[in-house]
């Protein structure tokens, strides 16, 4: 019988988990709602979600553990979906405000999910005003990250009004879940066979270590790279309790200022954020004299593992300047240029360094009790950060999605925090926008709605700056001349562009 073991990295979401510290992440699109839908859109909602949950793996299976947490857990098929616990709804007050829309992600968002069960859940959010509704998808960080959220937009969704016919195959044939005995045997004999795997990996060991030892002799380039991010306000222990505001910008400004400036377009994202921060801290005189600096995802998806259906997470981290110590934003905009081009050429040194899977008996509980220890002994308020903050870019989707009729208007993404980092700042573009989710512990930045409005602010300078009518006409048409292919399920054939 195979045994569909849990890779490290996405066991390691599992075993960290805590009260204060879930890591689910999170998105909430908006959806205009199309006239007479409004008193049964939520049923209809259970329905479609009913029907479409056979179509991808992370909905249908749950986590089985290894006898007495010797070994990372294993995935196997669920018994059944409980709809009513997967599909559920909220209701805002009146007058049903962004703000309050705001307020009712960041609660919701606390909730940790149930590791015993698939590990999603949709919560409908109505009462917006304007015959919206937004709708929170919370899916568990060990079966999903950023990019294959975004492939499975279309298996869930459509891009037609109306909706695509989906054959139901009913219930699943269940497979037989392996027994505690085959378990403990597959944890062992995983375990013997790491030193075999360590040997066979030497060669890309070796590769990495001399491209990384360059590197490490340029002492310029480790002192831009190397230097941990100074203490802020945001970089303590945190509480269960989260802040969340979200902000939209146009797409074609963001790629005009990119053209002009002569840099990438995840260099404008984060000279942006970086002149957010400084606005943001300078204005309690919380502003520390170095640098903030921004842990960045970097995709290690291959172009046949970006798929729908792929489980987990395929990420590693670049360490990036934010620029916050420079007021001149086009010199902010450069440093944080160079700063990229440094922190991505060590992670691409370091790639083949990088281990996916392995196996040390016993690991689970004892990376479970150095989690609630570390979140107890409120060890992350006694060091410095090795990263101020997480800054994610996620390249969406450049049709139009539907759901049930509805037109997803924004797609807005609420990711996670973790004790010593309690602010996420997350990116992913949608049709023509690029929408932000700020995520915050509530305890350490209850303002986190004028970090937003600096966030504009900081856009709106750039803008300025470097964008003329006649380059945002240019901009435009290059944009609306790009070609969307989709075959007959909905998904894109040719590979999403990556935002670069």
């Amino acid at each position: 019988m195979a045994i569909d073991k849990v890779g490290i990295l996405d066991a390691s979401w599992l075993h960290m988990e805590t009260k204060d510290m879930p890591f689910h992440v999170s998105s909430v699109p908006i959806f205009k709602l199309p006239r007479g839908k409004k008193e049964t859109f939520f049923e209809e909602l259970k329905e479609h979600v009913a029907s479409r949950a056979h179509l991808l793996k992370n909905y249908r299976v749950k986590k089985k553990n290894t006898p007495l947490n010797l070994d990372h857990p294993v995935w196997v098929e669920a018994d059944e979906i409980d709809i009513d616990y997967h599909v559920r709804r909220h209701q805002l007050p009146k007058p049903g405000t962004m703000t309050q829309l705001e307020a009712a992600v960041a609660e919701i968002q606390e909730l940790p999910l149930d590791l015993e069960r698939p590990l999603w859940q949709y919560t409908l959010i109505e009462g917006l005003k304007g015959n919206r509704v937004g709708l929170l998808i919370k899916i568990h960080h060990s079966v999903i990250d950023g990019e294959s959220g975004a492939a499975q937009l279309d298996v869930m969704f459509d891009t037609t009004r109306k909706p695509r016919p989906i054959e139901n195959p009913g219930l699943v044939a269940q497979s037989k879940e392996p027994s505690n005995i085959a378990l403990l045997a597959h944890a062992y004999a995983r375990f013997m066979m790491q030193p075999i795997e360590l040997i066979m990996k030497l060669p890309s060991f070796a590769s990495a270590a001399g491209k990384v030892a360059r590197i490490a002799l340029d002492k310029n380039r480790v002192a831009k790279i190397a230097k941990a991010g100074p203490k802020t306000r945001f970089n303590r222990a945190i509480s269960d309790k989260r802040s969340f505001a979200m902000a939209s910008v146009p797409l074609a400004d963001i790629k005009a200022i990119k053209k002009a400036a002569g840099v990438t377009l995840n260099d404008v994202v984060m000279a942006m954020c970086g002149d957010a921060l400084r606005r943001f801290l300078d204005r309690t005189g919380d502003l520390p004299e170095e640098t903030l600096t921004s842990a960045i995802p970097v995709s290690l998806r291959r172009g046949d593992q970006s798929g729908s259906d792929e489980m987990g997470t395929l990420v590693t981290s670049m360490i990036c300047p934010l620029g916050t110590h420079i007021s001149d934003p086009t010199e902010r905009l450069q440093f944080v240029n160079q700063g990229s081009i440094e922190a991505k050429a060590t992670v691409e040194a370091a790639k083949g360094a990088m281990i996916q899977q392995f196996n040390a008996l016993g690991a689970p509980l004892a990376m479970r009790l150095a989690s609630q220890a570390y979140g107890a002994l409120r060890l992350a308020d006694m060091h410095r950060p090795l990263a101020n903050l997480i800054i994610s870019n996620v390249a969406g989707p450049r049709h139009t999605i539907y759901l049930n009729g509805a037109e997803m208007l924004h797609y807005h993404p609420v990711s996670a925090v973790a004790h010593g980092q309690g602010l996420n700042i997350t990116v992913q573009s949608y049709c023509d926008s690029l929408d932000f989710g700020f995520i915050g512990c509530k305890n350490l930045m209850p303002d986190l709605a004028l970090l937003r409005d600096d966030l504009i602010a900081a856009f709106q300078t750039l803008k300025a700056i470097y964008v003329t009518s006649e380059e945002l006409e240019e901009i435009s048409g290059e944009m609306s001349s790009l070609p969307v292919h989709l075959n007959g399920t909905g998904r894109t054939n040719e590979k999403r562009a990556k935002m670069s």
